[in-house]
């Protein structure tokens, strides 16, 4: 069962869910303002640099790439 992160399309707070099947997606709703309106965003995530380093945070905005964070552009 994957958990996905998520974007709410009304208040733009992120947010990560469990999600089961398509149907469980269609009713999430934003945590922080019960919108029903959402976009699953690309994750970020970690992968070691080395067999012997640290992990390392690819960075960026999980949307767009952008090393400033969640699509700085859209502000």
């Amino acid at each position: 069962m994957p958990i996905y992160e998520y974007c709410c399309c009304q208040c733009e707070h992120r947010f990560e869910a469990l999600v089961r099947s398509a149907d469980d997606a269609r009713m999430l709703a934003c945590p922080e303002c019960g919108g029903m309106d959402h976009e699953r965003l690309f994750s970020v995530f970690a992968a070691p640099q080395t067999s012997n380093g640290p992990l390392a945070d690819s960075g960026g905005c999980g949307r767009c790439g952008d090393p400033n964070g969640p699509c700085s552009s859209m502000g």
